[in-house]
This record gives structure tokens, C-alpha cells and sequence, in this order.
């Protein structure tokens, strides 16, 4: 049987409210829309096609292009597919019920049970397939090469190419560099992979599973799975047997970051005051808050880079499949997660057989000044926004204010200079 990963479009909007006579700064709403993308409720198949219609098998880890395309590898199907950012699904690699090691092109490759990856910047797919205790490599014209371990091997060896051995690698990162980062879960490891397939220990003890914090090999990990990197290339890991969050410095010292070993639970908090349930897959945003699919709650959990811990989505331990804001949506073992460049998340809800699609908003902050009151809000160069306000001189009604905003730099600005009493609220869209 393929191995079995062992996590057992409305618009962007933000809000702010002002008064004529009242200065305020206020942030955006912590509340995320969720909505299913692809893939059809707690139905499984390898079906492509419309996403609306397309089918998958536990979908797992995912990737994100430059162009908005979503890697998925389908972790029962032994498959890698694509959703388009125009709403297809396609098949890239493997073939759908076919289990085996075999490189190739295409449909011509064989996978067992692939769970993590993730993207180069030359495009290429980075996999970690699990089943067969290796790393491989999808070039952009779809070509599929092992460049780590060897199929059917299990062991902890470090050497190059197929001389290395893995136990059940999860999770995978790259660094600023384009050096491979393996989450080698059977191993309680952390392995780096250099571009000439040379694999080495970052962190950890072999086949030793614990808690500890140290440099490299005397820090001990329980079945990690995720990673991701932040700007400052220090290394966040998913611990997940043992229901924390790790940081790894780029030099190998490893810290607890979140939650407390031993301790699983739902509770926001800082530090080890939050609890986590096998967390799955993270990602960075650009502003180094870390997103994390705490997979056996059923919730996606925000940190800040003061390791504030929120959740942003689902309710702790209650599972479904519902759409809806915040706490109102539903979710089931999701696992994988990918951020868009306007923060927007992508998750893998893994055993709802669906992709979901989370909203983020746009933080805002009000100013008031001789000319009116400045809406200013995060933003992306290139990308257009409209402000929106509502009073209840218009009856609560959105109305826009003004034409749309093309920004061309890092923060958008918009000035009311209505005379308006009443106290109005603003949001503030993309514009696709």
C-alpha cells in the first residue's frame, strides 16, 4: 500500500473605522473566508479536468509558482498534478494507482506514496517520496530523476546520490541557495541535500527521538514534517509527534519555538503557552509570520515572528468541510499549505479529498490629516486595489471611493476627503 503521511473568488478585503472628528489606526479583521477550490467532499478518484469536477486521493504537500500554478502531490494516487491558476488539474507525473521507483517522463515515472514539495526558481519540483525512501526531481519539461536514497532502502546514511538512505521523508524546503532541506520523519532528522545529491545531518540524532534543544546532533526531534524558511534563513520545523514548533539558526541550534513537548491541545497563546496537534506542513509569509496546518485539530494556526500564536481558520477538534469565516469553516487532517504573493493561503484538506482556498485580509491603518483621513494598507507593486467605505447615511451599502489603485510599491494610499459626519468604515479589495 502507498505510505500514508502519518497526520493521523470574493476579494481580499481589510476594514477601518473612523469618525470625522476622531483620528484612529486600526488593523484589518482577523477573519479569513474560506472556500473549497478544487476537488469534490470526502470523495476520492484521480479524475482532471475543471477543478470544480477534478477528483484527488489525500492530496498532501503543495507548491506555488510565480504564476499562481499549485503542485500537488496526490499522495494515494502516486501522483504529482497541477492546478492551473486559470482552474485545471492535470497529471504531471506517475501514473494514478501505480506504485514503483521508475524515473521517467511524465506518466512514464512511478512514485510510492509522495507527500512533500516544493519549487526551485528555475522551476524545478523537488518531491520526497515517501514510500520509496528517496528525494526526486521534475524538471520543467516533466522529466523525473532520483537524486537521493534508493527505492526500497532504508537507513540513515550519509553519502551522495543513491548511496544516502532515508526512513519516510516528509517535509522539504529550499534554501536562498537552492540547497534541498528534508524532513527525514522515520529518522527523527533534518537533512540537507547539496545540488550534487551529497546528503548530510543538519540536525538531529538518528533513529533517536526526543525533545532536547542543542546544536546539530544534540538537539533531538519526534517525527518531524514540515519546513520553511524565513528572511533570515533560519529553519522552522513542524515537530510533530512531539506537538511543537522548532527553530533551526542557519549554524544548527536548535530551539523550541512553540507549543511544549508531550502537550497537544488547541490553546492560542505565546510561545509554550500555545498548544499544537501533530502539526503538518508551514509556510512563511513575506512579513515572517509562519503559517501552520495543526493537521489533528483540524485548524490552520498563525505565528508572529514574536511567536504569538493564533488560529486563523477552523475550530480545534471539530472536523468537516464547511465554507465559512474564521472559526465557521470546517476542515479534516488537512496537511499541506502554500501563501500567494497578496498572503492568501492555499491548504490541502487532505481527507476531505479537496483544496481550499483561505482569505486573507489586508492590513489597514487610518490616519487623519488637513485633507481628510488616509487609508493606507499593505500591498504589492503592480497589483490594483479599491477602497470601499459604508455609513449609514448610504444605508450600509459598500460604495466605492474613487477609481481602483494601481500601487507601485509596498504600501497603497488613498485619501477621503469627504466631509461626511457619520462614522464610515473602509475596506480595501484586489482588483483581479
Amino acid at each position: 500500500m502507498p505510505v500514508r503521511p502519518h497526520i493521523f473568488r470574493a476579494r481580499n478585503f481589510a476594514f477601518g473605522l473612523c469618525a470625522a472628528s476622531l483620528v484612529m489606526a486600526s488593523k484589518s479583521s482577523a477573519q479569513e473566508a474560506v472556500t473549497t477550490l478544487a476537488g469534490s467532499v470526502l470523495t476520492s478518484g484521480s479524475v482532471d479536468g475543471p477543478a470544480a469536477s477534478a477528483l484527488f486521493g489525500d492530496p498532501t504537500g503543495l507548491a506555488m509558482d510565480a504564476s499562481g500554478n499549485i503542485y500537488i502531490t496526490d499522495n494515494q494516487n502516486n501522483t504529482i498534478r497541477k492546478l492551473s491558476a486559470a482552474g485545471q488539474v492535470t497529471t504531471i507525473a506517475g501514473r494514478a494507482g501505480q506504485m514503483g521507483s521508475a524515473d521517467g517522463v511524465g506518466t512514464n515515472a512511478l512514485f510510492n506514496g509522495p507527500s512533500g514539495i516544493a519549487i526551485a526558481a528555475n522551476g524545478v519540483l523537488y518531491v520526497t517520496d515517501t514510500g520509496n525512501n528517496t528525494i526526486r526531481a521534475i524538471s520543467t519539461s516533466g522529466a523525473v530523476t532520483t537524486i537521493a536514497g534508493l527505492a526500497g532502502e532504508v537507513g540513515a546514511t550519509n553519502n551522495v546520490g543513491s548511496l544516502a538512505r532515508f526512513s519516510s521523508p516528509l517535509g522539504i524546503a529550499l534554501d536562498a541557495s537552492g540547497t534541498i532541506y528534508v524532513a527525514d520523519s522515520g529518522n527523527h532528522l533534518i537533512r540537507k541535500v547539496t545540488s550534487a545529491g551529497a546528503v548530510t545531518t543538519f540536525a538531529g540524532m538518528a533513529q533517536v527521538w526526543g525533545t532536547a534543544d542543542g546544536a546539530g546532533t544534540n538537539a533531538l526531534f519526534n517525527g518531524p514534517v514540515g519546513l520553511a524558511f524565513d528572511a533570515s534563513a533560519n529553519l522552522f520545523v513542524s515537530d510533530s509527534a512531539n506537538h511543537t514548533i522548532r527553530k533551526i539558526t542557519s549554524d544548527g541550534v536548535v530551539t523550541t519555538f512553540a507549543g511544549m513537548a508531550g502537550m497537544d491541545g488547541t490553546a492560542d497563546g505565546t510561545g509554550s503557552a500555545a498548544r499544537f496537534g501533530k502539526p503538518a506542513e508551514l509556510r512563511m509569509d513575506r512579513n515572517n509570520n509562519l503559517f501552520v496546518v495543526d493537521s489533528f485539530y483540524h485548524t490552520i494556526r498563525e505565528i508572529s515572528p514574536a511567536g504569538v500564536v493564533t488560529t486563523v481558520a477552523g475550530l480545534g477538534g471539530a472536523g468537516g468541510s464547511a465554507n465559512g469565516l474564521g472559526s465557521g469553516a470546517r476542515f479534516f487532517n488537512p496537511y499541506g499549505v502554500v501563501i500567494d504573493h497578496n498572503g492568501n493561503l492555499r491548504i490541502s484538506d487532505t481527507y476531505n479529498e479537496i483544496i481550499r482556498f483561505v482569505y486573507s485580509p489586508i492590513p489597514v491603518t487610518l490616519t487623519q490629516n488637513a485633507s481628510g483621513f488616509v487609508i493606507n494598507w499593505q500591498a504589492v507593486s503592480g497589483d490594483t486595489y479599491q477602497v470601499q467605505f459604508r455609513d449609514a447615511s448610504t444605508g450600509n451599502a459598500w460604495q466605492n471611493l474613487g477609481s481602483p489603485v494601481t500601487v507601485t510599491g509596498a504600501l497603497g494610499s488613498f485619501t477621503d476627503s469627504s466631509t461626511a459626519s457619520a462614522q464610515r468604515s473602509y475596506r480595501v479589495k484586489l482588483v483581479q
